[in-house]
C-alpha cells in the first residue's frame, strides 16, 4: 500500500509539472520551448513523455491501491502496460502530432516560407 502511495505522489507530481509546462504562463514554463530544443528531446519529452509516465503511474497505483485482491490489480496493471507498450513506441516513433502541441508553442514558431518557384 505504501508502493502504491509513493507511486501516486509520483505521478501525480509530474502531471502537474507537465501540465505546468503545458500551459506555459510563466516564462519558466515556456523555458522548453526555447529554439534549440524545437522538434528535439525537450519538446518529446515535455508532450509526450512526462504525460505517459505520469497516466500510467497515476492509474497504475490506482489500481493496485485501491483493488483488494492482487489478481485484479494485476490484471489492470498488465494491460495498461500491455497498451502503454503498443501506444508509447508510436509516440516516440511518429512526430508529434499538431493538437498536442499548446496553441502559444504553434503561435511562436516560425512560420515556414513558400518559395514560388516555378
Amino acid at each position: 500500500m505504501i508502493w502504491a502511495a509513493l507511486i501516486l505522489a509520483v505521478g501525480v507530481i509530474g502531471a502537474a509539472f507537465s501540465i505546468w509546462q503545458h500551459l506555459g504562463l510563466s516564462a519558466r514554463a515556456r523555458s522548453w520551448a526555447n529554439a534549440w530544443n524545437r522538434g528535439g528531446v525537450g519538446e518529446d519529452v515535455v508532450l509526450i513523455h512526462l504525460p505517459c509516465i505520469s497516466a500510467l503511474a497515476i492509474t497504475g497505483s490506482t489500481a493496485f491501491g485501491l483493488v483488494p485482491e492482487q489478481t485484479a490489480a494485476w490484471t489492470i496493471i498488465g494491460g495498461l502496460f500491455l497498451l502503454t507498450c503498443v501506444v508509447y513506441p508510436l509516440l516516440v516513433l511518429l512526430p508529434t502530432p499538431p493538437f498536442i502541441k499548446p496553441k502559444w508553442y504553434r503561435e511562436s514558431r516560425p512560420k515556414k516560407r513558400a518559395t514560388g518557384k516555378k
